[in-house]
């Protein structure tokens, strides 16, 4: 019976040293908590929001109800209720995306769906991570997260994760970037 006990002890003990991990990993559960933790700095990225979303947006002046610009492109130009939100650029309707988009500026809640990768970064104290990551907009219009658009040759796709730069720092990984 004693050595039951003991073998739960070590046991529990390991399992609880794996689940905590060492501050110098980085891993998919340890990126989720960092970028969820406390906002995320964003400037420019592309969000895509729903047609829903976007008539919400109009019926609430966020932004004028959307006009056709060109003959690929149609936008809804945005009020100053819209940039208190931090959007950063008129919402558009193009054919090469299957939703609305816009862009966003500023410090932002995000919540992070799925780790894809976790790779070395350029320099020797950062990693790359790709994530599939949506941002909170602090609006009855978005109650859900708006998806972020990741950069795939150069340019916005819906289907591309989102490429985040953590640093390590003495007390452990940190966000450091959105990387294009």
């Amino acid at each position: 019976m004693k050595h039951r006990w003991l073998l739960g002890a070590v046991l529990g003990l390991s399992l609880a040293t794996v689940a905590c991990g060492n501050k110098d990993d980085l891993d998919g559960e340890g990126v989720k908590g960092i970028l969820e933790a406390s906002a995320v700095n964003l400037d420019g990225e592309q969000v895509t929001i729903t047609p829903v979303q976007l008539d919400c947006g109009v019926q609430s002046e966020l932004w004028e109800a959307p006009a056709q610009v060109s003959q690929d492109r149609t936008t809804a130009r945005l009020t100053s209720k819209g940039r208190d939100l931090n959007f950063g650029d008129d919402p558009a309707i193009e054919p090469s995306y299957r939703q609305p988009h816009a862009q966003l500026r500023g410090a932002f809640s995000v919540e992070v769906d799925e780790v894809s990768d976790i790779k070395k970064g350029d320099a020797e104290d950062t990693k790359l991570v790709n994530a599939k990551a949506a941002v909170k907009i602090p609006n009855a219009c978005f109650a859900n997260p708006l998806p972020m658009l990741g950069v795939k040759h150069g340019d916005f796709k819906e289907d591309a994760p989102v490429s985040f730069q953590f640093r390590k720092t003495d007390t452990g990984w940190r966000f450091d970037k959105v990387v294009h």
